[in-house]
């Protein structure tokens, strides 16, 4: 907890004076509609819609098998990554879990950011899917930021909680664009080739490697 409070106190530093690296170039960044995330290089040959859900299981068990590869071929610059958030368990579950931890992703796309440390945030979150109960804390998601390599602005933005993102009108909007990718089977997680427009089928565990072999 010390490492998390000095991270804390020099980001929010930050917040007044201004970053110390206003030149580092944007390389995690929260899109136009400012309902998705981006990772990766926008000449990448090969590019991802991803919709998932963070109390899903298979979503879970998807970033398990998929989340180093996709790191991989991100850091790579192969590989570019849109990251869409829902939050519909919530609402089965009489919780406010999906919503907090999907603010925290939003909050985590800064430009401090690395790609390859969003999408390990993204699988350290899986990871820990059913070891915070009824919901992680705000200090206990920054902890996973922070040793995810999470840029510390936003560590320290998701260890106060504040809001980033109205969760329902996001979730709202990213479920219409998972219903037009996907309209015969519209779940959690869906993958999208917005090169091919296809539905990519991601039970076979060398789907991604097959993007490439294509």
């Amino acid at each position: 907890m010390r490492y998390l409070w000095a991270a804390v106190v020099v980001a929010l530093g930050c917040l007044v004076t201004g970053p110390a690296h206003a030149d580092v170039a944007p390389a995690t960044t929260v899109a136009a509609d400012g309902f998705s995330v981006l990772l990766g290089s926008p000449d990448a040959p090969v590019q991802l819609e991803i919709f998932c859900e963070p109390q899903c299981p298979v979503c879970a068990q998807f970033e398990d098998a998929s989340g180093g590869a996709l790191a991989h071929r991100i850091g790579n610059g192969e590989l570019a990554v849109t990251y869409r958030w829902l939050t519909f368990l919530d609402q089965k579950r009489g919780t406010d879990k999906s919503d907090r931890i999907a603010n925290a992703l939003i909050l985590a796309a800064d430009p401090a950011t690395p790609p390859v440390a969003y999408q390990g945030f993204v699988n350290e979150i899986y990871r820990q899917q059913d070891a915070h109960s009824p919901s992680p804390s705000a200090a206990e998601l920054a902890t996973m930021a922070a040793r995810s390599g999470v840029g510390g602005m936003a560590i320290a933005r998701i260890a106060i909680d504040l809001p980033a993102v109205d969760t329902a009108a996001m979730s709202s909007a990213n479920m219409d664009r998972l219903k037009q990718v996907n309209p015969d089977n519209p779940g959690t997680p869906t993958v999208y080739d917005l090169g091919s427009h296809t539905v990519v089928d991601v039970q076979d565990g060398g789907w991604l490697d097959a993007l490439f072999a294509s």
